[in-house]
Parts: structure tokens; sequence; C-alpha cells
């Protein structure tokens, strides 16, 4: 037995004895809704229910609130144990029991029972409809209630509500709630209130953006921050939380193009936010500053990069949460790589992984323990490259010559971008042909920049045979380098050739260099790689299904499925729901309609809860296809399911004619149910007769 379990046992035993020696009606009570408390924390639910009957039919005919109290916190864990039990219908006719007995008291405490059931109620109904109702039936009772302490559970009810709406793809209804319940309570000063009607507004925000109206959406998250801002000393941690949360959707309103407000944004977070006393509050601050730095670094841009590692470091290197710090130690990695990979500072670079793998030598959870492996390796990386270069590369890259190099790829880019393919190669040519035989680490990085971009525009200019020698020339020039960013900008150069010999009708060739790309990378942990490799499977099965060798394409399929089955990143889920979806057009080829269904079952359950759009559009689109199956198997229970989930769960992700062929879909399945069931009637009433 632990310590944990000895100390429930001992409060067990307290509380029996409590509840025979205490006289006082309400402390026995109390004590005895103590004791099946903790007989249900113990897993002993039998023994906690059958307590917690003894409980109400001993108190169950006294008035005090003193016992009251106790008699409604029991009928509360009946009911939470009921749907443990999966018997959520009893668990509602328990808290419907408890309203009805006790609903009409005026004791501030038994109301405050009473809002705390109303709103177990509604996590208890699993239709959303029914749910929504629910949540207006707790408002009504409430408002009936003219206490301005249940103000708080009066939002929750609101809150709630609007959350159903837009899951159920209705965020017009939804801002219509919350527009509502921000009106009522925005001038309560209780602390409860007020950290819901901020949590109202950024539940707002979403809905906005979800109708495309993103200027309001910013000037909402702005006046949640202003606000939390003004009376920031005073504030709750939790209040502070929704400070943290308004940045963080205004950082994700803005547009690619508008960094220099990303970067003021990331400043203002840190400067108000990164010494907060709450570590929540530090913890969600110290992540987006993370992920602001990841995103310079994958943008190529080293000194912006370094600057945002550099800013977090000083501010939360000293930081004493241990969650705080494995986002430091992620931060240190990070700076490494921007140094070596894109600065081409090894010196600098060897500095940072060596102290990284000093402070994580003795590291035994298993996460810092890949960092050290991480570290470790960016510290061989540095000393090959320092032995590599030798005397003739020990003069400094002079800032003039980077920043030119630079300057022709970003207007290579910017005409690539226009649609002005010829200009841009032009670019890259002129970098390629003053720069391909350097050995610096920054120029050699910057020409590999300028074979990839070169072999994307020829791609746009339909030169295929250009783009395999451009690919070819990028493998022998740059293959054998073993820097993470290079072996990314090989794989990506290899993808490019793969298209190229698809649209010059050479599959088997094609398959060839996708069977290259795993070879290479398939056993790579980092992401950018793991989605090339995902990406050749599937480009290999979609090749495969093209040339009817449809068992190897459901192989592959299967393949990029598997190696992405714990993937988090959005770009790996993305190549699983497509390989999904493949998979399940080949089966339907195969006439394995039951097998085809169980391909959209699969999707839908693993992305079904996915906030990414594109995943969100997939899931959508799998919900019909899977109803349009089920309907071919004639399982009509199913592909209404499948119908109803897709308009209730999915409706933003639909397109408008979308959404009203499945609506009229749906209504067709409905009747044909209503008109079977009629002639199942009708038959019993016509056997009867006879």
């Amino acid at each position: 037995m632990n310590v944990v379990e000895s100390s429930a046992l001992q409060q067990l035993d307290d509380a029996q004895a409590d509840m025979v020696r205490l006289q006082h009606p309400a402390e026995r009570a109390a004590a005895s809704f103590r004791h099946a408390e903790l007989l249900n924390d113990l897993g002993r639910h039998g023994d906690a229910l059958a307590a917690c009957s003894r409980l109400l039919e001993a108190f169950a005919d006294r008035p005090e609130a003193g016992v009251v109290v106790p008699c409604c916190q029991a009928l509360q864990l009946i009911a939470h144990m009921l749907r443990q039990l999966h018997r959520s219908g009893d668990a509602l006719t328990t808290l419907d029991r408890l309203v009805a007995a006790h609903g009409q008291r005026a004791e501030p405490e038994i109301r405050a029972q009473m809002a705390h059931a109303l709103l177990q109620r509604t996590w208890l109904i699993d239709e959303p409809e029914a749910r929504c109702a629910a949540c207006d039936l707790m408002s009504t009772l409430l408002d009936a209630q003219a206490d301005a302490a249940l103000d708080a559970w009066r939002m929750d009810a609101r809150l709630l509500k609007a959350e159903i709406e837009h899951h159920r793809g209705l965020p017009q209804s939804a801002l219509a709630t919350l527009d509502a319940a921000i009106e009522r309570f925005d001038a309560d000063t209780d602390p409860g209130v007020v950290l819901r009607v901020a949590r109202a507004r950024l539940a707002s925000v979403l809905n906005l953006r979800e109708l495309a109206q993103h200027t309001q959406a910013q000037v909402l998250c702005l006046q949640v921050a202003d606000q939390i801002e003004a009376g920031l000393e005073d504030a709750a941690p939790e209040l502070r939380v929704e400070g943290v949360r308004a940045l963080t959707l205004f950082f994700d309103g803005l547009g690619l193009d508008e960094q220099a407000r990303r970067a003021e944004l990331v400043g203002w977070l840190l400067e108000r936010y990164g010494r907060d006393a709450s570590s929540q509050v530090r913890r969600m601050a110290v992540v987006r500053a993370y992920d602001w730095a990841v995103g310079l670094r994958d943008q190529g841009d080293g000194t912006a990069a370094l600057d945002a590692c550099e800013r977090l470091l000083a501010t939360f290197a000293y930081d004493t949460d241990a969650a705080v710090q494995r986002t430091v130690t992620s931060t240190r990695l990070n700076q490494g790589f921007v140094l070596l990979e894109l600065l081409g500072r090894a010196d600098d670079a060897l500095a940072v992984y060596e102290r990284l793998t000093a402070a994580l030598h003795d590291a035994t959870a298993p996460e810092l323990q890949a960092t050290l492996a991480k570290a470790t390796s960016g510290r061989l990386a540095c000393l090959k490259r320092l032995r590599r270069a030798g005397p003739s590369d020990a003069g400094e890259l002079s800032v003039a010559t980077r920043d030119a190099v630079r300057d022709k790829l970003r207007d290579g880019r910017k005409h690539g971008d226009a649609g002005e393919p010829l200009q841009a190669i032009a670019l890259f040519d002129e970098v390629l042909a003053a720069h391909a035989a350097s050995t610096h680490p920054e120029l050699r990085r910057q020409c590999a920049r300028a074979l990839v971009h070169k072999a994307f525009c020829l791609i746009a200019l339909a030169r295929f045979a250009e783009v395999a020698e451009a690919a070819d020339a990028m493998d022998a020039s740059y293959g054998a380098d073993a820097s993470t960013a290079m072996q990314e900008q090989v794989a990506l150069c290899l993808q490019y050739k793969s298209t190229a010999l698809d649209r010059l009708g050479q599959p088997e060739e094609e398959m060839r260099v996708h069977d290259q790309i795993v070879a290479r990378w398939g056993n790579s942990d980092l992401p950018e790689l793991r989605a090339r490799v995902a990406g050749a499977l599937f480009r290999k099965g979609a090749t495969l299904r093209q040339a009817g060798r449809l068992a190897e394409a459901i192989a592959c399929y299967d393949e990029v499925v598997a190696r992405t089955a714990a993937a988090r990143a959005s770009a790996l889920q993305l190549w699983a729901a497509k390989s999904l979806v493949n998979k399940a057009k080949v089966l339907e080829k195969l006439g394995d309609t039951a097998g085809q269904a169980e391909a959209y079952r699969v999707l839908i359950a693993r992305f079904g809860e996915s906030g990414d759009a594109a995943l969100r559009e997939r899931v959508a689109n799998a919900c019909e296809w899977l109803a349009e199956a089920e309907g071919r198997q004639g399982n009509v229970a199913s592909q209404r399911a499948a119908l109803e989930q897709a308009l209730g769960r999915f409706g933003t992700a639909l397109t408008a004619p979308q959404r009203t062929r499945m609506a009229r879909e749906l209504q067709a399945v409905k009747a044909k149910a209503l008109g079977r069931m009629a002639k199942q009637v009708f038959d019993r009433v016509v056997r009867r007769k006879a």
C-alpha cells in the first residue's frame, strides 16, 4: 500500500468515526457525504453508491440547509458514478430529482448546488441539439432567481451553449449567444464573471474567423488584451491566462507579411507575462516565443531567429518551472542549429552545444535524453565543419557578399511568386555561377536554395527534363552534406524530380525516386523529412493505382498511415488522411465496400477532433463518402449517422452545395426510414386482423 492509499484509508476511518460521534444532523450529514466521497476516490464505487443511498434515506425529510447541501452533493456524486457506469439516463433522472426537490430553495448555498447540478446535467447529454436545450433550461431556471451570486453559473450556461453551436457549424448562432451574454454581464465586477466575459470575447474571435470577419476578430483580441493589461497587477492568474490567449489569437490572425508586427507582439508578450507569478502563464508565453523563433528559422531568416532565441533566453533562462525549462532547453538546441546551419558560425554553435550537453549530461527523462542526443550530434557536426574548413576557409564571409546573395535569392523568389519564372531563374543562375564552387557553409546553403527554387520555376515552365538535371546536380553537390537544412533541401529537390518524371510519362523512373527518398530519410525523426517520406509513399501509391497495381497501392497507403500513427504535426497527419481517402477509393474500385467504409471510419476516428482546416475538410468529405458506402450496403442507420455527424460536427468545413446535397440526402434517408416504419406497423395491424 502506498502513502496516498494509506492516507485515504485513514481519512475514511476518521469520517466513519465522525458519523458515529457527531450529534448535530448537519455535521453527521457532511461526515456521511465525506465517507461516500472517499469510498469513490478509492475505487469502491458500489460501496460509495450504497453510502449515498443511506445518507439520502437518513436525512431526506430534514429541511435545514446544512443537511440539504450534503444530500445535494450525494445526488451529484451518484449521477457522476452512474455516468461512469454508462448509465447516462439514470444519471439524468438523479439530477432531475435533485432539481425538482430543491430547485425553489432560496438559501445561497443550496442555489449554488442547484447551479452545479444543472451544469453537470448538460454534460450528461450527448446529442448537440438536446444539449443546447439543456443549457437554455439552465439559463431559464437561474434567471428566474434574482441572485447576483449565480452570474458566473449563468455565464457558464451561455458559454457552453455557444461552444456547442460552434462545433455544430453554426458560428452565427454562437456569436448571437456570446454577444447577448457579453452585453448582459459586461459591467459585472465579480472576478469570476469578468473571467468568463473575457473567455466569451475570445470565443467570439473564433466564430468571427469562421465567418471570415478577420478585422473584427483582431479588434476583439486587442480589446481583451488591453482590458486585462489595464488591471494586470490585480488580475487573477486565470484572467492573465486569457490575456496571453488574446495576444496569441491576435498573433495567429496576422498575415505572413506582417513580420514586424509579429515581432513586436512577441516582445509585448514577453514584457508583460514573461516573469508572471503564475507558472501556467509563463508556460504559455514561452511556448509562443519558441514557436516564433522556430518559424523564423524555418523561413531561413537566421539573424531574426537568433535574436528571437536570445530574447527568450534572456527572459526565461533562470525560470524555476520545469516545463518552462524544457522549452528553454529546446530553444538552446534551436539556437545552435541557427548558428551552425543558417549563419555559418560553427565556433559559436559549438559553444552552445557544449553548454547544452554539459547541462543534460545526467538527464534521465526520455525527452531530455533525446535533446541530449541531438545536441551531441550538433556538436559533432560543428567539429566536422571546423576541421573541413581548414586555412583556406578561415576568412569570414563579408557582410556585403552575404547580403547580396540573399537579396538575389529574395528577388528571385518574388519573381517566381509573381508568375515570372524566367526572371527568377536568371537570378538563381547568377548566384550559382558566382558561388557554386565555394566551400563556405553560408554560400553552400544559399546555392542549394537557389537550385531548389530554380527547379520549382522550371516545373512552372514545363521544362521537366531540366528539372531532373537540376535535382541530379543538387544531389551530386550537396547530397553528402549531413546538415539537417541541406538534407531537407536535397529531399525537396528530389520530390520536384519525381513530379517532373510523372509529367514526362516515366512512372518506373518516378517510383525509383520515391523509393530513393524513403530509403535515405525513412528513419529520420525530423518532421520536414518525415513529411517528404510520407509524400513519396503517397505519390508512389497514386502511380501504382494509375497503373492498375491496386494491392501495391494499398500497401503504400497503409505504410503512410503506419508511419504517421503517432504524428502530431499537421503536415504528417494530412498525408495520413489523404492516404486513407485514396485507400478507400482503391477498395471501392476492387468492389470492397465494407473495407472502403472502414477506411473512412478510421479517418473520422483519428482526425475528427482536429482543429486543422484541411483535416476537418477531409473528415467532412469522409463522412459523406461513408454515408454513400453504408447506403450501398443497405446500412440505413449507419448512413443516417454519418450524414448527421457531417452536418453537425463539420458543417463549417463543407461547401454550401455540399451542405445542401447532404441535407437533402439526410431528409431522404429519414423519409425512407419513416416509410419502412409505417409499412411495418401496417403489416402488424393486417396480421392481427387476419
